[in-house]
Parts: structure tokens; C-alpha cells; sequence
């Protein structure tokens, strides 16, 4: 994959337990990765648009996965959590999350996933460069 150098995955958990785990598949997708324990740390990240997904834990102690996905706007956002359960999937599908990793996450699954969060994030990025230069061509 073409990634920039400055693109990297984003991971918001407390614990930060599987954090090595990520960061490991990460790294085989080519892409960097940082750490974060709170959605107010991220949010710099996120503004500064260096991260190309973000995994998050479903509770973390300033917020939820509801809010993650509101901070990382068109960023695709993993949700990682402790419950294999259906209706927790379906509940964070439902409030936008591109996947639901049930913990511990299994290595190929989450390289797959994280693959496929990657391309939809740099075609929404290729879209919106696109977009960006008709309208700068529409004004001059």
C-alpha cells in the first residue's frame, strides 16, 4: 500500500493491553502507529489529520466509542472490546464504527480489517483532494 509518511493508526485505549498487538499488524501494513489513553489526546492527532484509522477501546474514561467516531469524523474507526457479543457489534455498526474487533483481537482478522480501513481512508482522501481541486478550478 502507498501509505504517507506521516499516516499512521491511532489507538485509544486505558489499559493499552493490546496496544502491542496493533502496532505489530500495523507495522506490517506499513503503516506507523501511536498511543493514546484518552479521546482528549487524540483529538490533536486526529486535528492535525495524521491518523488514517483509529482503534478504540468501546469504554475509555472520558468517553465511548460514540465519541471517538464524532472526534475522527471521516476517519474509519475500529472498535475494539472485551464483549463477543452480536448486539454490541450491530450497536457499534449502527453508530458508524467501520469494524467491531471482539479482544483479544486475532492477528490476521485485524490485519485484514485494518487493510480494508486503510483503503476506504485513502479513497475518502483521494475524494476529497479531488473535490477540492474541481472547486479551486470552478473559481478561477
Amino acid at each position: 500500500m502507498n501509505i504517507n509518511a506521516n499516516q499512521q493508526i491511532l489507538m485509544i485505549s486505558a489499559e493499552g493491553q493490546d496496544y502491542d498487538q496493533i502496532r505489530e499488524v500495523a507495522a506490517r501494513a506499513g503503516v506507523g502507529s501511536v498511543y493514546c489513553r484518552r479521546i482528549d489526546e487524540a483529538r490533536s492527532i486526529l486535528a492535525k489529520g495524521d491518523a488514517c484509522v483509529v482503534f478504540c477501546q468501546d469504554q475509555l474514561p472520558d468517553g465511548n466509542f460514540r465519541a471517538v467516531i464524532a472526534e475522527a469524523d471521516t476517519v474509519p474507526v475500529i472498535v475494539l472490546s472485551r464483549f463477543a457479543d452480536w448486539d454490541y457489534f450491530l450497536a457499534a455498526l449502527r453508530d458508524g464504527a467501520f469494524d467491531y474487533i471482539a479482544c483479544p483481537p486475532d492477528a490476521k482478522e485485524t490485519e485484514r480489517i485494518l487493510r480494508s480501513a486503510i483503503s476506504k481512508s485513502m479513497a475518502r482522501r483521494r475524494g476529497a483532494k479531488v473535490l477540492a481541486e474541481s472547486a479551486m478550478a470552478a473559481s478561477s
